[in-house]
C-alpha cells in the first residue's frame, strides 16, 4: 500500500505553494481566455432590471449573439440603456488593451480570489485609467469588477456563473452598480448642471435559454453593422 510520509507531504505542500506563487497577472487572465475560447458562439435571453436615479426604465428581454473573437448583436428597443461594456465584457480585451498587474490572493466564501490591477494602454487623446478585477482561481472567471471610468463615476460590478452542457461556464447573472463620487473641485462637475451629473443605482442582468456553439451565421451581425 503506498503512503507519503509527513516529509513528502510537506514537500508537495511547498511545491504547490511555489507553483502558485509563479502565477502573473498575464498567466491568469490567459487561462480565463482560454476558459472562455470553449464556447465559439452563444445566444442567450437577457432580462434587465434598471433601479437609476431620475431614470424611469422598465424591465427589458434582451436576445444577445456572441461569436468569436468579438461580434456581438443585440436584438431589444432599449438597449440604450444597458451598458454594453458589462454584458459584453471579453476576456481578450483584457490582455490586449490593459497593462496587468497582480495585487493579491483572497479568500471569499471559501474561493480563491486573484485581485488584478489594470491600466489602461496609452492612447491618443485619453487618459490613463485604473480598474481592478478579481478572477476566480478555480473556475478562472471573472468574478468582481471595479472601475472609475470617469472624474465622477464609479462602477462595481458582481458576476454568479453556472455550468452549461457539464463544461462551458458562463454569467447566469450581473448586478452593477453605479456611484457618483462627489468631488467639487472636478471639472466635469463645474461643467454639468445637476440635471445631468451621472446617475446613481443599479442594472441587474439575468441571464437564460442559453444555446452554445451553435454555428451562428455571420450575417446576424452583418445586418447589425448596416443599420
Amino acid at each position: 500500500m503506498l503512503t507519503l510520509s509527513f516529509i513528502q507531504i510537506a514537500l508537495l505542500f511547498c511545491f504547490s505553494e511555489a507553483v502558485a506563487q509563479q502565477l502573473t497577472a498575464e498567466k491568469i487572465l490567459l487561462n480565463v481566455k482560454q476558459q472562455f475560447d470553449h464556447i465559439e458562439d452563444y445566444t442567450a435571453m437577457l432580462t434587465a432590471k434598471v433601479n437609476m436615479a431620475r431614470l424611469r426604465v422598465p424591465q427589458m428581454q434582451v436576445k444577445i449573439y456572441f461569436k468569436q473573437p468579438n461580434k456581438f448583436h443585440t436584438e431589444s428597443k432599449n438597449t440604450s440603456f444597458l451598458p454594453r461594456n458589462i454584458f459584453d465584457l471579453n476576456p481578450s480585451d483584457l490582455l490586449s488593451k490593459f497593462d496587468a498587474t497582480l495585487q493579491e490572493k483572497e479568500q471569499s466564501d471559501g474561493k480563491t480570489l486573484y485581485k488584478i490591477r489594470l491600466i489602461s494602454k496609452p492612447e491618443r487623446g485619453r487618459p490613463a485609467r485604473e480598474s481592478f478585477v478579481w478572477v476566480n482561481g478555480e473556475r478562472w472567471t471573472i468574478d468582481r469588477f471595479e472601475a472609475v471610468p470617469t472624474e465622477t463615476r464609479k462602477i462595481e460590478v458582481t458576476i454568479d456563473h453556472t455550468v452549461i452542457d457539464g463544461k462551458f461556464v458562463v454569467p447566469l447573472k450581473i448586478v452593477a452598480k453605479f456611484d457618483v463620487i462627489v468631488n467639487t473641485d472636478s471639472l466635469a462637475e463645474k461643467i454639468y448642471s445637476p440635471q445631468r451629473v451621472p446617475q446613481r443605482g443599479t442594472v441587474e442582468l439575468t441571464y437564460s435559454d442559453y444555446r452554445i456553439n451553435t454555428g451562428l451565421s455571420d450575417d446576424i451581425f452583418e445586418k447589425k453593422e448596416k443599420k
